[in-house]
């Protein structure tokens, strides 16, 4: 009896060995996550750099869950994003933690992201001069005090140009030629970022509209989908 309890043992032994070798084997390396914003802002963070301390107040700057705008689906909810930039920059930005990588791994993240915007699509206009820019980064992105001006912490690039951790998916026009609301598709295409998790194998993804001109934005995130393929 005993010794058909050992062989039991060890045939279970090695079926659940074979069942966990399967399991890490069949371990999709492409992961997607989709923000819709129907129930509630998905833990998405909403921030804003490059600006004088002394600005802030009148700089107003929001984020909130909303309805899109009507002539778009009022029915709908999105994360709307609003601030005035005084100056020559401002960068807003939203942010999400994701965690459960694996820390040996490189992943590449690429974006798709749908926005609500009322720029008129024409030459030389302000939604040509907003940049929106989408990547990823080790370290959660902040915003950084330094004599009296808020810098960014991650490298997002010149307002015009990628930076190593963030990449312009494209301007804000809205692909027609008069000022209403439209939904538009941006994505990362080709240049998408590359990004190690950190010792506990978590990421930061951030979306932003780095601004060059005095101008208040509303912008509506309708969706942003973010795909990340290990390396």
């Amino acid at each position: 009896m005993k010794k058909y309890l050992t062989w039991a043992k060890l045939v279970l032994l090695l079926s659940l060995y074979g069942c966990s070798g399967e399991k890490r084997n069949d371990v999709n390396p492409v992961r997607t996550m989709i923000s819709e914003f129907e129930d509630d802002t998905e833990d998405w963070i909403g921030d804003y750099a490059l600006y004088n301390r002394s600005d802030t107040t009148k700089i107003a700057f929001l984020m909130e869950r909303d309805s899109l705008p009507a002539t778009i689906d009022s029915l709908k909810f999105s994360l709307k994003m609003q601030a005035t930039n005084l100056n020559d920059s401002m960068f807003l930005f939203l942010k999400k933690k994701i965690i459960g990588l694996n820390p040996e791994k490189t992943y590449n993240v690429s974006f798709d992201i749908n926005i609500g915007t009322n720029y008129p699509d024409l030459a030389n206009a302000t939604g040509r001069k907003i940049s929106l820019k989408a990547g990823a980064s080790a370290t959660e992105p902040v915003k950084i005090l330094n004599g009296g001006y808020y810098n960014l912490s991650i490298k997002k690039g010149l307002w015009n140009v990628d930076g190593s951790e963030m990449a312009i998916l494209g301007d804000v026009t809205n692909g027609v030629g008069k000022v209403v609301y439209q939904l538009v598709n941006r994505n990362s295409s080709s240049k998408n970022i590359s990004v190690k998790p950190d010792a506990n194998g978590a990421i930061w993804i951030c979306v932003g509209e780095d601004v060059s001109e005095s101008v208040k934005t509303i912008l509506y995130y309708d969706n942003i989908k973010v795909t990340l393929t290990e390396q």
